[in-house]
């Protein structure tokens, strides 16, 4: 459902947003470095003259982007989502856009209430660089083969202990998740690799990431992936692939925010 009309009954708001991440330190809030966070905060601190304090689906490091980050926040009154969209885009800088701003139930969470995310990411296969890549993929100058990729990913489908993939310093939270679809596509000079699962531990992708290419270098065989889950080690698998090749492109919620009332 879409529209601008007014509601007093709903005070919780829903943005979907988007950023290029190579200017900041990440999504979260810290003592030093730009962040998202931060932006999006002091653009609805000049909207609305009082601190507002938002929440995400999820943190991104610094130099990962977002095709579809949602973030949440709680404003106690009459709230227009398309006056606020354009205000928002109207004030902050161009690394950063709000796609959709939704009229959610109290009940909604952006984080908790997501019942999937996925992630893509990107690789610029081709012997020589190109600037329109530059913090956009990770490039990659010899010949990867997809068939190869795909093999890999599919021993990494479904629910699995991921410790193997995960930042040290995760690894005393419960290591397990699920990887609901793994996709791997090519088309010219672009390898996107399009991971959905529930959730996701620090680093996971672009550990997996970086461990599929270093098995293709190595040409180790695609099920020694088994053997890496097993180690449940994070020195068993491989480099950790650079941050500007991960997109956060999509959380899912039920019911969706598309069913929700909205600036479009």
């Amino acid at each position: 459902m879409s529209g601008t009309s007014l509601s007093e009954q709903k005070n919780r708001i829903a943005l979907l947003i988007q950023y290029d991440g190579t200017g900041f330190n990440g999504w979260q809030s810290q003592n030093k470095g730009r962040t998202v966070q931060d932006e999006i905060e002091k653009a609805l601190h000049i909207i609305f003259k009082k601190n507002i304090r938002i929440t995400a689906s999820g943190r991104t490091d610094a130099g990962v982007h977002a095709l579809g980050q949602v973030a949440h926040f709680d404003f106690p009154g009459i709230m227009n989502p398309g006056k606020l969209c354009t205000s928002l885009n109207g004030i902050l800088g161009q690394e950063i856009a709000v796609r959709n701003v939704y009229l959610v139930p109290d009940t909604f969470h952006a984080r908790y209430s997501a019942t999937q995310r996925e992630y893509l990411y990107l690789i610029y296969n081709h012997p020589r660089r190109s600037p329109f890549s530059l913090n956009r993929a990770m490039w990659v100058n010899y010949k990867l083969d997809i068939d190869a990729l795909r093999k890999i990913s599919s021993f990494l489908t479904g629910e699995k202990d991921f410790a193997s993939f995960c930042k040290k310093t995760s690894v005393q939270e419960n290591t397990v998740r699920r990887i609901d679809e793994f996709l791997i596509t090519g088309k010219n000079d672009l390898i996107i690799f399009k991971i959905r699962g529930t959730a996701f531990l620090h680093n996971m992708v672009r550990i997996i990431a970086g461990t599929m290419l270093d098995m293709l270098k190595n040409k180790t065989e695609p099920d020694y992936i088994i053997d890496i889950l097993e180690k449940k080690d994070r020195k068993a698998s491989g480099k950790t692939a650079p941050a500007h090749g991960l997109y956060l492109s999509h959380v899912t919620y039920e019911p969706e925010l598309t069913e929700m009332e909205s600036a479009f």
